[in-house]
C-alpha cells in the first residue's frame, strides 16, 4: 500500500472500470409517437441504442409514451420492466392526474398535447433512473449527455458527503479520491471519449483524474485543518463542495 493508501489493487480497479464501458441495452420507447420519440431520442447518436420493438427486460430503460390511463399492452410492458429491475420513465400526454402503474411519480414527465416533446425534461429523468449505467449511454447518445454528466457530478458529490461523514479520519482521503476517479471515469464515458483499450491509453485515461483528485483532496484537508471548528458535518459539506468543483473543472476542460 502506498502513503496515500492507494495501491495497485485499486489501480488495477480503476483501470478495469475505464476499459469496461458498454450499454447495458437500448433504451426502448413505446407507447403514443414512440417512433417519433425514438428519433429525437437518438438524434446525432447511434440509432441502435433506441428502438420501439423489443423484450422491456433486456432493455437499459423503458420509456413509456401514454395518454391517460395505460392500455393492458403498456402496463403488461411496465410490469415486465419493473420485474427484471429495468428503469422505468413515463410520458404523460394525457390528464396528469392519472395514475401510471409501475412508476414513480418521479419518474413521470408530462408533456402538453401540441407542444412536442420536452426532451431535455425527459433526458433529466432517464439520467436520474438509470444511475451510472447513463454514462455509457451518453457517450453514443448526445441528447442524454448533458443531464447525466449533471446527475453524475451531483451522485458524486453526494456520496462523497457521506463518506466524509461515516468515515474515519485516517481512510477518508484515499477513499474519497478513489470515489472522485470513478465519477471523473463516468464523466469521460459520458462525454463521448473511447474506451481506452492499450495499456498506455489506459494510463492516460485514469492517471490525471486520480493526480487531480488526490490533489484537491489533500488540498481539501489542509483547508478543513485550518478552519477554526472541525466536525463530519463540516467535513461532509467541505468533501460535497470540492467533488462538485472537481467535476465541474472537468467537464470544462473536456468540453474545449
Amino acid at each position: 500500500m502506498s502513503p496515500l493508501g492507494i495501491g495497485p489493487r485499486e489501480v488495477l480497479s480503476l483501470a478495469r472500470q475505464a476499459r469496461d464501458v458498454a450499454p447495458t441495452g437500448p433504451i426502448l420507447v413505446t407507447g403514443v409517437l414512440a417512433e417519433q420519440l425514438a428519433r429525437e431520442l437518438a438524434a446525432g447518436g447511434d440509432p441502435a441504442l433506441v428502438r420501439t420493438r423489443g423484450n422491456p427486460a433486456d432493455a437499459a430503460a423503458l420509456v413509456c409514451v401514454v395518454a391517460g390511463a395505460a392500455t393492458a399492452a403498456e402496463e403488461e410492458a411496465l410490469r415486465t420492466a419493473t420485474r427484471a429491475l429495468v428503469p422505468v420513465v413515463a410520458i404523460q400526454t394525457g390528464p396528469a392526474s392519472v395514475r401510471i402503474p409501475y412508476v414513480l411519480a418521479t419518474d413521470v414527465v408530462e408533456c402538453e398535447p401540441g407542444k412536442g416533446f420536452p426532451v431535455s425534461g425527459i433526458a433529466d429523468t432517464l439520467a436520474a433512473a438509470l444511475g451510472r449505467d447513463g454514462a455509457a449511454l451518453a457517450g453514443q447518445l448526445p441528447v442524454l449527455r448533458d443531464a447525466v454528466e449533471r446527475r453524475r457530478a451531483a451522485d458524486g458529490a453526494l456520496a462523497a458527503a457521506a463518506l466524509a461523514f461515516a468515515g474515519d479520519a485516517a481512510p477518508r482521503l484515499p477513499v474519497l479520491a478513489l470515489a472522485q476517479t470513478r465519477m471523473l471515469s463516468e464523466l469521460d464515458s459520458a462525454s463521448g471519449r473511447p474506451a481506452p483499450r492499450e495499456a498506455r491509453q489506459t494510463a492516460e485515461a485514469i492517471g490525471p483524474p486520480l493526480v487531480a483528485a488526490l490533489a484537491t483532496g489533500l488540498a481539501a484537508r489542509t483547508l478543513v485543518r485550518r478552519l477554526p471548528v472541525r466536525n463530519r458535518l463540516l467535513d461532509s459539506v467541505v468533501a460535497a463542495g470540492v467533488t462538485y468543483g472537481l467535476a465541474a473543472a472537468f467537464r470544462l476542460v473536456r468540453s474545449r
